[in-house]
């Protein structure tokens, strides 16, 4: 009796350990555990890399994560959200395009789907507004900027100005979604422009009108601009903006509403000079006494409409500065935007159209992984490229002509694990 005790004990214990293992070979979570189901697409460097990032955080703090990737052209992604009902998903995680969330949205709704979805910064789009608006989905993103944060002048005024141009042309307006929100995305566009505005400032008082753009981009090492309405911009090493916070937001009935600000310690050292050797670059244009700005973005494709916000605060700081004065001369500030439709085999196409164009500097892209794919074109021209809201690390790592203004995401990976395991998922608030 004994030993059929001991082999039907045994057998239970075998069964018990079977059953803490998920088809994809991870822990099952028991009760206590925290489950974040996280859907990425295949092939998207953005998603991917921010799925990975929130994935490694996630399971640092003690939650079980489910993984699943679903391919470029997907529209319908119930199975997955099944998936996540089915895991108990306390959180899903789905850094995609707005393309991506509109239908994705919609179909977690149609399921009754309770657990709180996250995603990054493209989710700061009035298209997801659209999708939750008459829904009791609860949506959080990471971000970069809030336009009720009155912390800075900068900022005040940078939004009223904004809202303004906005509301005085109706084409400018429906290209931010028909309404005057401000997308931290349009911040970080203006404040994009305005570091290249300080670049070729300076190099001008170096190099007056023999100025090139690899003047422009010796300039942005060492530049720090304190001005920028995201909070004071210099770059490190690697030629990122050294940011130390991240704002997260929910989406609701027609707006973003504030719900934390989480701020991490970095310790980045800000970059010095850079020796780009007898690299020759674009020179400035004094026959015409003008300076052109590429703007690298995607204004078609799945990241049109974060793309377009960018533009817009780009466009509206090239509105209040668009001259500048180089050896005593007046020179006119014209931008070129270039579309690279949301992917990267149109990266070079678009990139080369700036390049043709003798741009100085190029601003973008909306999109990580068409900017990794431009960074050897603007390099090859020795043009500096400044990415406005490309997270990836890649975009910067070994690129010497590529900066960016926002912050990483590592960074943000690990900001959005730790609301979700804190915050939403044990509901701690």
């Amino acid at each position: 009796m004994k030993k059929l005790l001991a082999a039907v004990m045994a057998l239970v214990l075998c069964l018990g350990a079977m059953t803490m293992f998920c088809a994809c070979g991870e822990e099952k979570a028991d009760d206590d555990q925290v489950v974040a189901y996280i859907l990425a697409e295949k092939g998207d460097t953005y998603s991917l890399g921010l799925a990975n990032n929130f994935k490694t955080a996630f399971e640092a703090l003690g939650g079980v994560t489910v993984m699943e990737t679903f391919t470029n052209g997907t529209t319908n992604f119930s199975d997955y959200l099944q998936k996540a009902i089915d895991k108990k998903a306390d959180v899903i995680f789905a850094p995609n395009s707005t393309t991506v969330a509109a239908n994705l949205l919609k179909q977690a709704n149609d399921l009754g789907i309770e657990c709180p979805i996250l995603a990054g910064d493209t989710w700061e789009s009035s298209v997801i507004l659209d999708a939750v608006k008459g829904t009791d989905l609860a949506v959080y993103c990471s971000t970069f900027f809030d336009e009720s944060d009155a912390s800075s002048a900068a900022a005040g005024n940078f939004v009223t100005g904004f809202k303004a141009w906005l509301n005085a042309d109706a084409d400018m307006k429906a290209m931010n979604g028909g309404n005057d929100i401000v997308a931290a995305v349009s911040a970080l566009g203006f404040d994009a422009y305005n570091v290249a505005y300080a670049a070729i400032e300076a190099a001008a008082a170096v190099k007056g009108n023999a100025l090139t753009s690899i003047d422009v981009a010796t300039a942005l090492w060492t530049l720090k601009y304190d001005d920028a309405v995201t909070g004071a911009i210099q770059f490190d090493e690697k030629g990122d903006a050294i940011k130390s916070s991240a704002y997260i937001k929910k989406a609701g009935d027609g707006a973003f509403t504030f719900a934390r600000l989480q701020s991490v310690a970095n310790n980045a050292t800000p970059a010095s000079a850079f020796n780009y050797g007898d690299a020759t670059g674009i020179a400035l244009d004094t026959a015409n006494k003008k300076i052109v700005i590429g703007i690298y973005e995607p204004t078609s494709g799945d990241n049109a409409a974060g793309g377009k916000q960018e533009v817009l605060g780009i466009l509206y700081a090239n509105s209040l500065k668009n001259t500048i004065v180089i050896g005593g001369e007046t020179y006119t500030i014209e931008t070129y935007l270039s579309d690279n439709g949301s992917k990267e085999d149109m990266a070079v196409t678009a990139a080369g159209a700036i390049v043709n164009k003798g741009a100085l500097v190029a601003l973008g892209s909306y999109g990580s992984g068409v900017s990794i794919a431009a960074a050897s074109t603007f390099e090859a021209a020795g043009m500096p490229a400044i990415g406005i809201s490309c997270t990836n690390a890649s975009v910067t790592d070994g690129h010497n002509y590529y900066f960016r203004t926002c912050f990483l995401d590592p960074f943000q990976g690990s900001v959005m694990a730790g609301f979700a395991y804190d915050i939403v998922a044990k509901k701690a608030n």
